[in-house]
């Protein structure tokens, strides 16, 4: 199959159980625009055509599962994949101790090997900055999503990426959270490939409901020192 492109794009989302599409679909204009929201186990079922714009919410701990369904679009002969990634793949060019972003890191690759495809990185989803950890935040509004989804441009990656997230603060709840925070970004940062030695921290953080642990802390710190 080849794309006529005098054919309108139609926009599929392959992620219809995900949190991102839940609260995306909320959004009249996009939920419009969207033809269609289908799951990973209907991709050998579904009715794919060459006008197709597919966005892959979609993702599995398993890298070849991931690989294999990006091949399975490849093959279905459709018009454009964008492929929604994590601004946590940042952490992968360091460390390979955190899965998430490691294996997120592998499915951009294999999804900017195939010619069609496209990169959106997005930071951390929210409505309202008190969905956010505490600090300072590598973020994106849902409104942010769905504005871009009814509008894509690609100025990054040689016009085949975008990068749509910006920087976004909440306050901490307290002077000792602040200080707690400063004191374990010192040691993520001075574990160099090693962070995850940090987990029992990271446990003890979770229990106090301090959200700012983990490759979430090292992907802020690393894009926040990129761009000031």
């Amino acid at each position: 199959m080849t794309a006529d492109s005098s054919v309108p794009t139609r926009e599929i989302v392959l992620g219809r159980s995900s949190t991102v599409w839940q609260r995306l679909s909320a959004d009249p204009s996009l939920a419009a625009r969207v033809g269609a929201a289908i799951g990973h186990h209907d991709l050998d079922t579904f009715a794919f055509t060459p006008a197709d714009r597919v966005w892959v919410l979609s993702y599995s701990r398993e890298p070849r599962e991931n690989s294999a369904m990006l091949q399975r679009l490849r093959a279905a002969g459709i018009r454009e994949i964008v492929y929604v990634t994590s601004a946590s793949t940042i952490v992968a060019q360091r460390t390979r101790c955190y899965e998430y972003p490691r294996v997120k890191r592998q499915a951009e690759q294999d999804a900017l090997a195939l010619p069609q495809a496209k990169l959106l990185t997005i930071g951390l989803m929210h409505d309202a900055v008190d969905e956010l950890p505490s600090g300072t935040n590598i973020a994106t509004r849902y409104s942010e999503l769905a504005a871009f989804m009814l509008q894509p441009d690609w100025p990054d990656v040689g016009g085949r990426g975008k990068q749509l997230f910006h920087v976004e603060q909440r306050p901490f709840g307290s002077a000792i959270e602040r200080a707690a925070c400063t004191t374990y970004t010192s040691l993520l940062m001075a574990s160099g490939s090693r962070p995850c030695l940090l987990r029992p921290l990271d446990l003890i953080l979770r229990l106090l409901g301090w959200r700012w642990y983990g490759y979430t802390c090292l992907s802020n710190r690393l894009w926040t020192s990129k761009t000031s």
